[in-house]
């Protein structure tokens, strides 16, 4: 029986084929095949068959298209939850659209809030919304990329004996140049909202030339990293978070209890 106080993810940090759909699709099921584990939860980058280029008007796809279409298929074949973000088009807008979709079908759905100056801020339409996803006995708080740097929008809360979520999650296309402001702010936002923080970034060179390193990790509620996947090249990042240990972190330092 599946032990409720962990669970399991495989983080895919990979590198993106600029605008070509089907060939990340491709690439994407030949990593799967590399996983060691039978993950809870697999994660691919933000943008994960495009990357980002000044095309993703062009690129945007319908909710019924083949990048959805793969998670839904991705989801049955492993019989595990799996979380992307893409351009969709919706009613002639434009979104950063995460996904959460599990074998029943699709569970959560987040667009986009805080959107990158530049291509992103130009063609895409910004999301109103947070969401939280309960799985495998975690509450997860999903986000993208740019939107590390908020931490209003980050905030957890306690109310009533509860916690708005457990664990962080940020898919991202953080470019190489700014690698080390992306681990510093995920570990002040591990810290400072009592949670793991899970960071799933892409590596290689996107649309526009920019370069990504990688450096996925995750973060326990300490700020302390308890995994790191290697730079510049694609990794199978693969662990487990313990419900047990975030709960004894919270209970020896309270401080949640003097949030605003």
């Amino acid at each position: 029986m599946k032990n409720s106080s962990s669970v399991s993810l495989c983080l895919i940090q990979s590198d993106i084929n600029p605008n070509d759909i089907s060939a990340n699709i491709n690439h994407y099921s030949e990593l799967l095949r590399k996983m060691t584990t039978k993950p809870d939860i697999i994660i691919f980058p933000e943008m994960f068959t495009t990357g980002f280029s000044s095309n993703l008007d062009k690129l945007a796809e319908k909710m019924s298209g083949p990048s959805v279409t793969f998670l839904q298929d991705t989801a049955k074949l492993y019989q595990s939850d799996v979380v992307a973000s893409m351009a969709i088009n919706e009613g002639g807008k434009i979104y950063n659209r995460l996904l959460w979709i599990s074998s029943d079908g699709i569970i959560g759905q987040y667009d986009k809030h805080h959107l990158f100056f530049g291509d992103e801020k130009a063609i895409c339409t910004p999301g109103s919304e947070r969401i939280t996803v309960f799985s495998h006995g975690f509450s997860f708080l999903p986000l993208i990329c740019y939107e590390v740097r908020f931490p209003k929008w980050c905030r957890n809360q306690y109310q009533a004996g509860n916690f708005y979520y457990d664990a962080l999650l940020f898919i991202a296309n953080f470019p190489a140049q700014r690698s080390e402001t992306l681990k510093i702010l995920a570990q002040a936002r591990a810290i400072e909202n009592q949670a793991y923080v899970i960071v799933l970034n892409r590596v290689g060179v996107d649309g526009n030339g920019n370069p990504h390193k990688g450096n996925s990790m995750v973060v326990n509620p300490l700020g302390e990293i308890i995994a790191l996947a290697s730079e510049n090249e694609e990794f199978l990042l693969e662990i487990s978070l313990e419900k047990k240990y975030l709960e004894k972190i919270r209970k020896s330092f309270q401080v949640y209890k003097d949030w605003e």
